[in-house]
């Protein structure tokens, strides 16, 4: 219902702006005395471009109420800009420029943060499967409802926190309970037999702690590395996604294919650089225990 609601207002608002373009230019033409500046040249074909951002983002299922506003108002602002100019009057286009080039900013950041959101998502998935992730779910929610409500600059910034809110999670719960199984089958046996319990509790747990350092860092280092591969896995999966896209649907142009290629591969070199120093560290800590 949302998505059908966000591509109505969405598909309206453009036909109302094409109509809108097509009117005054139409009635610019009637007139051939008249003679357009650069900055209103600049301004319609800053507004056409906004125009074919806003269907982009339509055909995304991406919301487009942020955008629309930009363009709503540009359009009424060259309307009133034009008739000065046509006038002989001295038009001021700045503004128009700014709004129509705020729609194509946006666009970009919302395409961007709708593929982090997906990766992000998955990522979530597949490690709620292992660790209990309730006491982030707030955390989780906000994202998405930063997305929903717009605010893509936001959602980039709050699915970094929460990749780090994953790993933190990730690595609490299996220190206790690698701790847990330590404990409950060497120290409770020894607690019972001596009637030693309070007085011995903060020593044994300093003890276990310093026994375990080595495979509790190792098991973070190798929780951390596994949510990188799996990073790894859904952005091969996106460019699988663009590339039918692109070679058999035709839905992307190809200088869209090429930005989002690019991006993609460069995510990957960046999570592969990142997994060969995790593995390098792990293999460090192995060969220094078997010394």
């Amino acid at each position: 219902m949302r998505s059908n609601t966000n591509y109505k207002i969405g598909v309206l608002s453009i036909l109302i702006g094409f109509l809108f373009l097509s009117f005054i230019t139409g009635s610019l033409a009637i007139k051939t005395e008249f003679k357009a500046s650069n900055d209103s040249i600049q301004a319609k074909e800053l507004l056409n471009q906004a125009e074919k951002d806003i269907f982009e983002m339509i055909e995304r299922n991406i919301s487009v109420k942020r955008v629309n506003e930009s363009y709503q108002e540009a359009l009424q602002l060259y309307s009133a800009q034009i008739t000065l100019e046509e006038k002989s009057s001295k038009a001021d286009y700045k503004l128009i420029i700014k709004d129509a080039s705020d729609v194509s900013s946006i666009k970009q950041t919302a395409i961007e943060a709708n593929d982090e959101l997906k990766i992000f998502k998955e990522t979530f998935a597949n490690a709620k499967k292992e660790v209990n992730l309730s006491e982030m779910q707030n955390e989780y929610d906000q994202v998405v409802l930063s997305f929903q409500e717009e605010r893509f600059e936001d959602t980039l910034i709050l699915i970094k926190k929460g990749y780090d809110k994953i790993s933190e999670i990730q690595s609490s719960q299996t220190a206790v309970n690698a701790v847990y199984l330590a404990t409950s089958r060497t120290v409770k046996n020894f607690f019972i037999q001596n009637g030693l319990r309070i007085l011995i509790i903060g020593g044994i747990f300093f003890f276990l702690l310093l026994v375990f350092w080595n495979t509790l860092t190792k098991l973070k280092m190798r929780i951390k590395l596994n949510n990188l591969i799996i990073q790894k896995n859904a952005i091969k999966r996106l460019i699988k996604e663009i590339q039918e896209s692109y070679f058999k649907s035709r839905k992307i142009s190809e200088s869209e294919y090429n930005i989002k290629l690019k991006k993609y591969e460069e995510l990957i070199r960046d999570l592969e650089r990142q997994i060969m120093v995790l593995k390098e560290e792990v293999f460090k800590m192995s060969k220094n225990k078997g010394n």
